[in-house]
């Protein structure tokens, strides 16, 4: 699936287009790769069903400019970080998510209004000896 930014990532305005596949065998993870000029690639998780009580609030300035009615019209990624995989430690960002409208296919990163409940560096999966935790 293709998506447009038309703002860019927070940090990367100049990225504007992505292409969305599934890590296959990766589950929950899926890889947004920038198209064009400039290829860079990130891990991204879907949220629901993986994040207990992960609730994200949305400013009115953000649905409307996504042209979401309703929940149900979004589809959400966090954008993931792995430090490292032996011993494995990855983090995802459950501040600044990339919300898609899945008819328009047009996606913003914001930073959610109820930021102030979550963190950037959520653990997905720490491995880490318990000292370096």
């Amino acid at each position: 699936m293709q998506i447009e930014v038309p703002f860019g990532l927070i940090g990367l305005a100049n990225l504007r287009r992505f292409e969305l596949t599934f890590v296959e065998g990766g589950w929950p993870f899926v890889q947004m790769k920038s198209v064009g000029e400039e290829e860079l690639s990130f891990i991204a998780i879907d949220p629901r069903g993986l994040i207990p009580g992960y609730e994200l609030e949305l400013s009115d300035e953000d649905a409307e400019a996504l042209g979401l009615d309703n929940a149900d019209d979004a589809l959400v990624y966090n954008i993931a970080t792995v430090y490292s995989s032996q011993p494995q430690y990855v983090t995802a960002n459950l501040i600044g998510p990339v919300l898609v409208n899945r008819r328009t296919l047009i996606g913003k990163q914001v930073i959610i209004a109820n930021s102030d409940k979550y963190s950037t560096m959520y653990p997905l999966i720490d491995e880490r000896p318990a000292q370096a935790a």
